[in-house]
This record gives C-alpha cells, sequence and structure tokens, in this order.
C-alpha cells in the first residue's frame, strides 16, 4: 500500500500561529507522514522534537532549483537528517521555460540534479504545476521533459489539480507516465472552469481510478494537499485522508 502524507502548505496559516499544536493535529488526524520545505531553519528544534513526540516522519523535503543546483550535498545531507526519502522541487521561473529549447534546458539541468542527488541515495522529483501542458509545435512541455530525462535520476510528482487545470485528464496523464511516478500529489476541485478546491474525492477528478493505478503501479507516495477550503484547513486535512482511506480500502482486494 502507499505511503499517505501531508504537504503542510495545506495548514500553512496554522502553522505560523501554532505550529507546535499543528503537527500534533496533523499526528491525530492519523497521518503518519508529511512532506515540508528542506531547509527547516529555526523551526529545527522543535520539528526535531515533535516528530520523535508524534511519530510522524518525513515523506520528501522541497528544495528550489538554486540549491539543487549549487549545494547539492546540502540538499543530501538535509534528506538524511531528516530521514526523507526524496528531495523534490516545486517551481521553475517563468523566464527559464519559453520555448521548447528551454524545456530541453531543464531537463539536462534535472539530469544533473538527479545524478548528484542520486550520488548519495537520494530521490530526485519535480512536482507539476500546469504551465507543464503548453505546447511547443504540437509538443506539450511536459512531453519534452520525459523524454529528455533519465529515469534512472529523475521522476515526477503530479498535482491531480494542477494537470487537470492544464487542460489534461489526471488519471489519463497518470497512467501515460505511470512507470515514472515516485510521488502524487492529490488535490480536488469542484467543477471548471472555476477549480475551487475541495476535499480529496468529492469532487470532479477520477480519485478512484487514480488510486486504482497507484495499487496497481506500487506508487510510494500519496501526499494530500489544498489550497482553498470551504471547511477549516484543519477539517479539510482529517476529510481528506478519511476520504482516501476509504477509496484504498475498497480497491483493496479481498
Amino acid at each position: 500500500m502507499p505511503n499517505i502524507g501531508l504537504q503542510l502548505y495545506t495548514l500553512r496559516d496554522d502553522l505560523k500561529t501554532d505550529f507546535e499544536g499543528t503537527l500534533r493535529a496533523i499526528a491525530q488526524m492519523g497521518y503518519e507522514y508529511i512532506e515540508t520545505t528542506g531547509f527547516m531553519g529555526e523551526h529545527s528544534p522543535t520539528m526535531k522534537r515533535l516528530l520523535n513526540e508524534t511519530g510522524l516522519q518525513i515523506a520528501g523535503l522541497g528544495f528550489d532549483l538554486h540549491a539543487l543546483e549549487t549545494q547539492p550535498q546540502a540538499v543530501i545531507d538535509a534528506c538524511k537528517q531528516w530521514n526523507a526519502h526524496y528531495a523534490v522541487t516545486f517551481w521553475i521561473d517563468e523566464a527559464q521555460r519559453q520555448s521548447a529549447d528551454d524545456w530541453k534546458r531543464i531537463a539536462e539541468r534535472f539530469n544533473r540534479i538527479g545524478e548528484s542527488l542520486a550520488a548519495g541515495g537520494v530521490p530526485f522529483l519535480y512536482h507539476l504545476h500546469g504551465y507543464e501542458f503548453i505546447e511547443y509545435d504540437g509538443k506539450r512541455a511536459v512531453d519534452i521533459l520525459m523524454e529528455q530525462t533519465d529515469p534512472r535520476y529523475f521522476a515526477l510528482e503530479p498535482d491531480t489539480y494542477w494537470v487537470e487545470y492544464g487542460g489534461a485528464d489526471a488519471r489519463a496523464f497518470c497512467e501515460q507516465y505511470a512507470d515514472r511516478i515516485r510521488a502524487l500529489h492529490l488535490k480536488d476541485y469542484i467543477s471548471k472552469p472555476e477549480m475551487h478546491d475541495i476535499e480529496v474525492g468529492e469532487g470532479a477528478i477520477d480519485m478512484r481510478g487514480i488510486l486504482q493505478l497507484a495499487l496497481q503501479h506500487n506508487w510510494q507516495w500519496l501526499i494530500i494537499e489544498q489550497e482553498r477550503y470551504i471547511r477549516t484547513p484543519r477539517e479539510s486535512a482529517a476529510r481528506c485522508l478519511q476520504n482516501v482511506q476509504r477509496l484504498l480500502q475498497a480497491l483493496r482486494p479481498e
């Protein structure tokens, strides 16, 4: 079964006002893993204590491209320090992704980063944000990226919401690149075109089909995330976990 985690951005406002209480609440909801930023700075001592006390573990750590390219050993060390299972980057500056050739250059950079991190035993992932579905001469940027990257050194962390925001079907996309996915962000929305967030499994995305793929292809990490809410962020995070667990239980073979 995949491991289920929560991206801490979901509870970003709660964390600002009550870091310790929010981490404890995440554990009480039943989450076992969290995904967060890599260099935790002032929060490090508190985080270390809370991980020990609550049993929460780090799924993956996020880093910007500059850190990944200029400080690969520091990234490896951070992942080892926190027992993180992967390093992920979430964004490519718009000025760096204006053409098909730009995406080929990004692929070269990703291959170098991935090879550097692999030397330290850390897998490298990229989180999709929707702009990767822009087409250049009929070919999507994400397809250029996948063609030009080495599976040994680079894997995807698709975000179901942002895949659909980019104009693709999330289930079909995940099936297309099933062998290149190591982690998946689960995020849902009510309907197009406004695409307001709703708890995972209660919206327009075929979450049952996507979770079926996760089981079929043994994806290791399912990371829940929400950015906008109808309920309180804590209520949403708890409800998302319950929904995902229920769907996985229904899909589990007898």
